[in-house]
């Protein structure tokens, strides 16, 4: 009895959903869903021809149960700020590199799949996590609805999307090839794993990171966030943000700092041909440029 009751109200429900649609056409070119077949879009085609022709990139941005993490509660990007954020991944993070390195090293090492969420994701701790990268192979950025349209803010972009787009890119070059294990030994025994957030100062700054020689609260997880920590939090803020680091980090903190820095910015200049400097100039004038892209329209 109660499976043919089930059964009925499944109907009813089939028929009520039916009937509310009236046969009016389904915007299916917009959908959020992709459970039900879709139409490829001006933005569908505006991605094939800025990521995955030239750089082999799956860039999804519809909502994808099997892409997502399911111990989180997520939400769709919206269609609006996903073609903001494309745009501007595009200008200052890839062509970024583009500029720098060229073409074919992108197209080499980056992620193949770009997965859009809208909604912030917590891991236990309650801290929010702002981005994953899988085995080198895909990035997924979390809370792309909190992106304003009419305002264009660089410290929010960082925080949220390109600090963690570097970070992320600097570990799929690492594990390519490693860089030099004396890295690893200078703050060993340093390192206190997922309970880093507890180094975070109350305003979630990082000052008393600093005096302890880390350029984040997170990279005193582990070594390797450590290492990658420093190319993310250097290529995206300008000299004067880490002068005053170095400056409010006190003596002992400013040296285990530039011992490692020295080993990060050397690793990356001989094993990859990629000047620090020179990166940290291209991304800072692309962010400048940001208010000068159309960030809405599809051509």
């Amino acid at each position: 009895m109660k499976k043919q009751t089930i059964y009925i109200i499944i109907c009813i429900l089939s028929f009520s959903f039916a009937a509310c649609n009236n046969d009016d056409d389904i915007d299916t070119g917009h959908s959020i869903f992709t459970d039900i077949p879709v139409e490829t879009n001006a933005f569908d085609q505006w991605l094939l021809k800025n990521y995955t022709y030239p750089y082999n990139i799956d860039f999804k941005y519809r909502m994808q149960d099997i892409e997502s993490d399911q111990k989180y509660k997520l939400v769709p990007a919206d269609y609006d700020k996903a073609v903001m954020l494309s745009k501007i991944i595009k200008h200052v993070w890839m062509e970024a590199y583009t500029e720098l390195a060229g073409p074919n090293f992108v197209r080499s090492y980056v992620p193949k799949t770009f997965h859009l969420i809208g909604s912030p994701a917590y891991d236990s701790s309650g801290t929010m996590v702002l981005g994953t990268a899988e085995g080198g192979k895909k990035i997924t950025l979390y809370n792309v609805n909190d992106l304003d349209l009419k305002v264009i803010d660089i410290t929010l972009l960082n925080k949220y999307y390109f600090e963690t787009m570097h970070h992320e890119f600097a570990h799929i070059l690492h594990q390519k090839r490693n860089y030099d294990p004396s890295f690893d030994r200078i703050c060993e025994g340093k390192y206190i794993g997922t309970d880093w957030y507890q180094e975070a100062d109350r305003d979630g700054g990082n000052t008393n990171a600093w005096k302890q020689g880390f350029v984040t609260a997170y990279s005193m997880s582990e070594a390797r966030e450590d290492f990658v920590e420093n190319i993310a939090m250097y290529v995206t803020h300008n000299e004067a943000y880490w002068n005053n680091m170095l400056v409010k980090a006190g003596e002992t903190g400013a040296s285990i700092i530039n011992e490692k820095f020295t080993i990060v910015y050397t690793y990356m200049l001989e094993t990859w041909g990629i000047n620090l400097d020179d990166l940290r100039d291209i991304v800072l004038r692309r962010q400048q440029e940001i208010p000068a892209l159309d960030l809405s329209t599809i051509e």
